[in-house]
């Protein structure tokens, strides 16, 4: 039997917009990407005698961290029953696409679980997503298991992140307890991640709604925050130190697989040096060369004088310039053909195994690359808008560098992100007749062509499509 497969992922449905008195968007999918997705959705051709038609959507399909109250785990199935309403009412064209989809068109949809999204697996929020999708060939995985069809296997990834690891055991006791209608106890450990993003993310966004859509995802937006003036950022540094603690649990060398059963993996990069970056620069500087008396973490961004803040870029300038392993992660986030061994040394473990196409989400990159056996890894990106850093404040020209700078970081402090802020969502696709991989690639949504280097950049960059 011949099957079609469309992968999709990091579609982080929900937030509220822009509001009128300047509270900013929470919404890392527009409604203007929610009609391309809805398009893209009934492009996915219509399952036929001879071919079938599956569409994954590999986890954070919806982001309850966006939804107020913010919390980084909402526990009561009502409370998160009245934010997937919210978010359901919001995003109605994308839910009557999937249900085109899977009536009309005879596909099979597969959702999957990712990080931003772990209440969909509570009983009653399940329920209320599922009823939503009607047909007979939804399916919904949620309790840590991948997708697999013959040679093709397909997870969020979020479980190679020590940042945003589910721990399946506790979310199983807590789903457990609700079901009886029990007190749930012990509360549920939100993740590292998740507290993240409501103790020092969302509060940031206040200021600076660029904080969670610059890529690559390191400390790189810290340091700019803290220049601009922004608050909040003493809780990085105890989130920050509580990561580094809970890399003291044991994992297989070999796999990349979890040794302790109620964890899932971690890596063991460092952002310890533009973490300290953040810091010394919220603090007046590195050993007294910006001097801002009286101006330390939690002052605010109207206590920050204009020549304070212009002396903190220059010096927020310098350090990326000079920190040449940020230079390589920012070329190595956009490159297609280059992944982390976080996630790449599980995939040529899947490859070994038997796995001919290995497909993860989580990142919010796009990737293809070869592996082991012939094998073939995927990351199917994003449907959340995405920013980085100008490519053109490394240039050879350091006056001109740091023009392209100061007018990067002063958009950025006006909130105008305009410039700089891009849609670029795209989809794995996978042909498989039986045992074989027939094709497999990442595409643009917009075109339908192969995601390239020189591609995804010219689109970030504002560029014409190629």
């Amino acid at each position: 039997m011949r099957h079609l497969v469309h992968v999709i992922s990091d579609l982080h449905l929900g937030g509220a917009a822009a509001a009128a008195d300047g509270a900013p968007s929470f919404q890392m999918c527009p409604p203007t990407t929610h009609a391309l997705l809805a398009a893209f959705i009934d492009r996915v051709p219509k399952a036929t005698p001879d071919e079938d038609s599956h569409l994954v959507v590999a986890g954070d399909i919806v982001d309850f961290l966006a939804e107020v109250p913010f919390a980084p785990f909402t526990p009561d199935p009502a409370d998160a029953c009245e934010k997937l309403a919210r978010i359901l009412a919001g995003t109605a064209v994308v839910w009557e696409a999937l249900a085109r989809f899977t009536t009309v068109r005879g596909g099979a949809l597969t959702l999957m679980l990712g990080n931003h999204d772990i209440e969909l697996s509570l009983p009653g929020v399940r329920e209320m997503l599922l009823a939503r999708l009607p047909g007979p060939r939804v399916r919904f995985i949620y309790d840590n298991e991948a997708f697999t069809l013959g040679p093709l296997l397909v997870e969020h990834g979020n479980r190679f992140d020590p940042w945003n690891a589910v721990p399946h055991d506790a979310l199983r006791r807590v789903r457990s307890q609700l079901s009886r209608h029990a007190v749930v106890t012990p509360a549920f450990p939100a993740l590292p991640g998740s507290r993240m993003v409501i103790d020092v993310i969302n509060p940031l966004k206040q200021q600076y709604p660029f904080i969670d859509l610059l890529k690559p995802e390191t400390a790189a937006a810290l340091p700019i925050a803290a220049a601009l003036g922004g608050v909040g950022l003493q809780q990085a540094w105890g989130a920050f130190g509580q990561f580094r603690a809970s890399q003291a649990v044991d994992y297989d060398e070999d796999s990349a697989e979890p040794l302790a059963n109620n964890f899932i993996n971690a890596n063991r990069n460092d952002d310890g040096a533009l973490w300290l970056a953040a810091q010394q620069i919220a603090q007046g500087g590195d050993t007294g060369r910006i001097a801002a008396p009286g101006d330390l973490l939690g002052k605010g961004i109207a206590a920050v004088t204009e020549r304070v803040r212009a002396a903190r870029l220059d010096a927020v300038f310098a350090a990326f310039r000079s920190l040449a392993r940020l230079r390589r992660m920012h070329r190595e986030a956009f490159a297609v053909d280059s992944e982390t061994e976080s996630y790449l040394k599980p995939a040529r473990h899947a490859a070994r195994a038997g796995f001919k196409a290995i497909v993860y989400g989580h990142t919010h990159l796009a990737k293809r690359v070869l592996l082991e056996r012939g094998a073939l890894y995927l990351n199917t990106g994003t449907w959340a808008d995405v920013m980085c850093i100008p490519e053109g404040i490394w240039d050879e020209d350091e006056a001109a560098g740091r023009s392209l700078f100061r007018a990067f970081a002063a958009d950025l402090g006006a909130s105008d992100l305009a410039k700089w802020r891009r849609a670029i969502p795209t989809y794995g696709r996978i042909r498989l007749d039986g045992a074989d991989v027939i094709s497999a690639d990442v595409l643009f949504a917009e075109g339908d062509a192969p995601v390239t280097t020189e591609g995804l950049m010219a689109r970030l960059a504002g560029g014409v499509p190629a």
